[in-house]
C-alpha cells in the first residue's frame, strides 16, 4: 500500500518537473530575439568612422570596433523603438557588404547608400534617413550656385569617372548643343590639397555634398577663408545632378526577410522623423560635429516612401 502511495507521489513530482521544464522552453523560446545582420564600410565621416576610445562609441562589434557618427545612431536609435523590442542588431564592419547583402550573408547594410537603378535591381531600399544638399566651392567673393553659372564660368571640375557628380556633369553636357557653354572636366585624383589651393587661385570649382565639404572646411580652416560655399537648391540638384538624393539602408532582394526588414526599418524611420528624433540626430551629429548649423541632411516629408 504505502509503495503505491510512493509510486504516486513520484508520478505526481515528475509530472509537475516535466510541465514546469515545458514551460521554460517555451517561455525561452518566445524570448528569444530575431538578430538582423547588418554590414557597414566604416566611412566616410560624418555619418560612419571608427573611434578608439569606447566611451566614444555608439557601437561595439563583436570584433572590438569602436562606431560612431550620424549612420549609427539612426541605427542604434532604430533599435531603441518599441517596434524592434524582438530584434537584436548585430552590425560588423566590411568592405565587402554590398555583395554581401546582395547574395543573402546578412540582412542589411548601412553606408548612406544613394538610389540608383542598377542597385535598385538587387536591393530593396529603406525610406530614407538622409537627404543630400550639394554645393560648389569657388575663390573668395565669386559664386556659382547652378551648372549653368559653372559652365559660363570657365572652371574646371575634377572628377572621378563613375561618380554622382561626374556622371551627372557628364549628361548634362551631352545634352547641350554645340553653342552652348559646357562644363569642364578634368578625370584627376589630385591630392584635396592641391584642389584647394587651384580653386583659391580661381582655376577650379569643387562639388561635393555639404556635410563632406564642411568636413574638409575643419580640416583646412586656412584655405577656406579663401574660398566660398554655395549650396545648391533642391530644385537644382533634382534637376541636374540626381532626382533621388537621398541615403537609404538596403536589403538584398534574395533575402529571406528582406521585405519584412524593409517595412520594418522603413516604418521605424518615419517614427524618428515624426517625433523629431530624426532632425534631432541631424543636429547633433552633421550640424554640430562640422560647427555649420546651416548644415542639415533631413529628408523632406515627401521623400518619405518605398522607391521600389
Amino acid at each position: 500500500m504505502k509503495r503505491n502511495i510512493f509510486r504516486k507521489i513520484a508520478a505526481t513530482v515528475l509530472s509537475v518537473v516535466l510541465a514546469a521544464t515545458a514551460l521554460t522552453g517555451c517561455g525561452s523560446k518566445e524570448s528569444e530575439k530575431a538578430v538582423i545582420k547588418f554590414e557597414t564600410g566604416g566611412a566616410p565621416a560624418p555619418f560612419i568612422y571608427t573611434v578608439d576610445d569606447e566611451a566614444d562609441a555608439l557601437y561595439k562589434t563583436k570584433d572590438g570596433v569602436f562606431l560612431s557618427g550620424y549612420d549609427i545612431a539612426v541605427l542604434t536609435e532604430l533599435f531603441k523603438l518599441p517596434a524592434f523590442e524582438n530584434y537584436e542588431l548585430d552590425l560588423s564592419v566590411s568592405s565587402n557588404s554590398l555583395v554581401d547583402a546582395q547574395q543573402g550573408v546578412i540582412d542589411a547594410t548601412i553606408n548612406n547608400w544613394s538610389y540608383n537603378e542598377e542597385r535598385a535591381k538587387s536591393f530593396y531600399f529603406s525610406y530614407p534617413y538622409t537627404k543630400s544638399r550639394y554645393t560648389i566651392t569657388t575663390a573668395a567673393g565669386t559664386s556659382v550656385s547652378s551648372f549653368e553659372e559653372l559652365a559660363d564660368s570657365g572652371l574646371i571640375i575634377y572628377g572621378g569617372a563613375g561618380g554622382n557628380t561626374t556622371n551627372a556633369i557628364e549628361r548634362w553636357n551631352e545634352k547641350r548643343t554645340d553653342d552652348q557653354s559646357k562644363i569642364q572636366i578634368e578625370y584627376t585624383s589630385v591630392d584635396m590639397t592641391v584642389q584647394l589651393q587651384e580653386a583659391i587661385d580661381g582655376k577650379v570649382a569643387l562639388i561635393h555634398d555639404q556635410p563632406v565639404i564642411l568636413s574638409y572646411k575643419q580640416a583646412y580652416p586656412e584655405q577656406f577663408k579663401k574660398l566660398n560655399i554655395s549650396v545648391l537648391s533642391d530644385t537644382e540638384t533634382a534637376t541636374n545632378i540626381t532626382a533621388n538624393n537621398t541615403s537609404h539602408i538596403l536589403f538584398g532582394n534574395t533575402g529571406a526577410h528582406a521585405k519584412e526588414y524593409q517595412k520594418l526599418i522603413s516604418e521605424g524611420i518615419k517614427t524618428l522623423y515624426d517625433n523629431g528624433k530624426l532632425e534631432e540626430l541631424g543636429k547633433k551629429w552633421i550640424a554640430d560635429v562640422l560647427g555649420d548649423p546651416t548644415a542639415t541632411v533631413l529628408p523632406l516629408e515627401s521623400d518619405l516612401d518605398y522607391l521600389n
